[in-house]
């Protein structure tokens, strides 16, 4: 039963982390593949604080035998800046959203030379039908296309870099981020961004995530997610040449041939679909419970918020948004090594 724990944990903690910003290529191209060989450093540091990070995270939940990341933001933070964690979170949620919807639109205009418009349309209307199934439609289509996102991408990355012939570009310039100028903070912002999701995630599971186990799985978690960020991250550095493309893993899995790079495509949109169902769900169960709006309303009123905005590229809310929402949540990192020490 231990290890069915620690299995569920470590998988949930790489869902909560590995979204379709992550298996393109593009997140671990601004956060670390642009510093060069310095970014596969800032790799290993970002491994060491996912993994000491959430165990710290699951041994806090089991103190304090919370069930809601709003009760667990109230403990870290205070009551007055639990609530201003909680708005941050709804943001984010909804930011993440749009990159996934926005993801989709350069996806289908990059391989398949389609409008963007038509890729964001098209995902947009996918998922309205999951969120009309509320969470049954959810929990299936993470159960089915979690496990098939992880292994097929990764396997793509492995194999480009062990196999493909290397790239003889030069690559296309990807222009310096103002926001993020040294690889090792670059390394503790992506922790940060991507922990306050992962927090939402493991709080909301609340007694799930308190068993026996549950900690040792947050720290495999975290190292298969420094495994599968490595192997990108040296994909994006032997092919130079799919730097600054909005979602360049695409282009590595063509150094393969046509089909791997099809069924990445495949692969990767059904990402963005996961991950955008995911935040869509939390965001309007969030609203729901406020009791502004009945599920049916707020999801109407989400997805024609989204759906007009989604026309932003995907790789300036990677470059841009991201880092802050990662500085923003740099107020949860010492919090949580500061609670965890403290018996």
């Amino acid at each position: 039963m231990k290890w069915k724990t620690t299995f569920q944990v470590a998988a949930t903690y790489v869902g909560a982390v590995m979204g379709a910003g992550f298996a393109s290529g593009q997140e671990i191209q601004q956060f670390f593949a642009r510093f060069g060989q310095w970014g596969l450093a800032g790799i290993l540091v970002s491994t060491i604080l996912f993994s000491l990070l959430g165990w710290s995270m699951l041994d806090l939940q089991k103190r304090w035998r919370v069930s809601s990341y709003p009760e667990f933001f109230e403990r870290l933070l205070s009551a007055k800046w639990g609530k201003w964690a909680d708005g941050l979170v709804s943001i984010l949620l909804f930011v993440g959203m749009m990159a996934m919807i926005s993801g989709s639109g350069a996806l289908f205009y990059e391989y398949f030379g389609f409008s963007r418009w038509f890729g964001i349309f098209l995902t947009g209307t996918v998922i309205a039908l999951a969120l009309w199934f509320r969470g049954e439609g959810v929990l299936w289509i993470n159960t089915v296309l979690i496990p098939i996102k992880f292994v097929f991408c990764l396997g793509i990355a492995a194999l480009a870099v062990f196999i493909a012939k290397s790239g003889d570009g030069e690559g296309i310039v990807v222009l310096a981020n103002p926001i993020v100028k040294n690889w090792a903070f670059s390394a503790v912002l992506y922790v940060s961004f991507n922990l306050t999701l992962a927090m939402v995630v493991f709080a909301s599971l609340g007694k799930e995530v308190q068993r026996a186990g549950a900690r040792l799985g947050a720290v495999l978690g975290g190292a298969a997610l420094g495994v599968f960020a490595f192997v990108i991250g040296a994909a994006l550095l032997r092919f130079p040449e799919v730097l600054g493309l909005e979602i360049p893993m695409v282009a590595v899995a063509g150094k393969l041939g046509d089909w791997p790079a099809f069924f990445y495509v495949i692969v990767l949109w059904l990402a963005m679909i996961t991950a955008a169902i995911g935040n869509g769900f939390s965001l309007v169960s969030r609203v729901v419970e406020t009791g502004l709006l009945n599920y049916n309303k707020a999801t109407c009123i989400l997805l024609l918020l989204l759906l007009p905005i989604a026309g932003v590229k995907f790789s300036q809310i990677v470059q841009f948004i991201y880092p802050l929402f990662g500085y923003m949540g740099l107020a949860f990192l010492p919090m949580i090594l500061f609670f965890w020490q403290k018996r």
